[in-house]
């Protein structure tokens, strides 16, 4: 069986509507319910029923035969569209990031790339639901790794990499000069490792005092930089409880990438280790 409307041969079927759907465009492939025999009368077609004993007509459609199925070829991409607008709700909604505000963005970000052809027939529902969410928490300044964007739907491979690129290329010029929050982000990764206020309101004070010296510098930040701010503040309040191994493991990021880190931020104040450090107020610690 082969789609119409694109070409394509893969279907997915509902066993609910007992109806097969083109994977790609969302065609509906539907089985002759009447006979093709039509007749105009006054800019209307009446299909009549296969059961020509009963003399009763069948569905009646406004205007010309292909007005009528284009009309059912747009309804059913909308079916479609909606489809894949709700799988990216679910991704969303499983990340802990349910707004009303990105919920909207979601359903535009996903009609506009599909009217853009950037989607293809490799990608999946899934696939499409979870690049999306991926580029609207980008440009909301609240990123996820794609790791952890996929894991709803196990979606990870190359067809999700390939589609992810497209997206990109596709907002390039939207994504170029986009800042992250780095509030939110240093609080994402503080909330990984402990829910101690404390901590993380300390955590916000070491963030203060490096963010002005990273940006007069114009240091690229690594993808340790926010465990590496946690591992100063653990170092500067001395909190026994906080130590470089459970940054590690709760963040998912290799220890000697944040000791890697942390030696670059320290020595944009001449410092070189964190016993240097430790134990003193931040205001005491020298700018270059």
């Amino acid at each position: 069986m082969k789609c119409k409307e694109c070409n394509n041969i893969e279907f997915e079927y509902d066993e609910v509507m007992g109806e097969h759907s083109c994977s790609f465009c969302g065609l509906i492939a539907i089985t002759e319910l009447f006979e093709e025999s039509i007749s105009l009368q006054d800019n209307e077609e009446i299909m009549k029923s296969s059961d020509e004993r009963t003399g009763l007509l069948g569905s009646v459609i406004h205007g010309k035969g292909k007005i009528a199925r284009n009309q059912l070829r747009y309804s059913n991409k909308d079916t479609h569209i909606r489809k894949g607008i709700v799988l990216s709700q679910i991704v969303l909604s499983s990340l802990g990031t349910w707004d009303i505000t990105l919920k909207d963005r979601v359903s535009e970000v996903y009609r506009e790339l599909y009217s853009k052809a950037i989607f293809s027939k490799a990608n999946t529902l899934e696939v499409r639901a979870t690049a999306v969410v991926w580029f609207v928490l980008i440009e909301n300044k609240t990123p996820m790794t794609i790791k952890k964007v996929s894991q709803e739907f196990d979606c990870s491979g190359k067809s999700l990499n390939r589609l992810i690129r497209k997206v990109k290329t596709f907002y390039g010029s939207h994504l170029k000069n986009l800042q992250i929050d780095p509030q939110f982000m240093l609080k994402r990764v503080a909330y990984q490792i402990t829910d101690d206020i404390v901590f993380i309101s300390q955590c916000m004070e070491t963030l203060e005092f490096f963010e002005p010296i990273v940006q007069k510098m114009e240091y690229n930040k690594r993808n340790a930089y926010y465990e590496s701010v946690c591992w100063i503040s653990k170092n500067v309040f001395v909190y026994p409880k906080i130590t470089l191994k459970l940054i590690a493991e709760k963040t998912e990021v290799s220890w000697s990438a944040i000791q890697k880190q942390t030696k670059d931020l320290l020595g944009l104040i001449g410092l070189s280790t964190c016993a240097q450090v430790k134990g003193k107020q931040l205001s005491e610690l020298r700018r270059e």
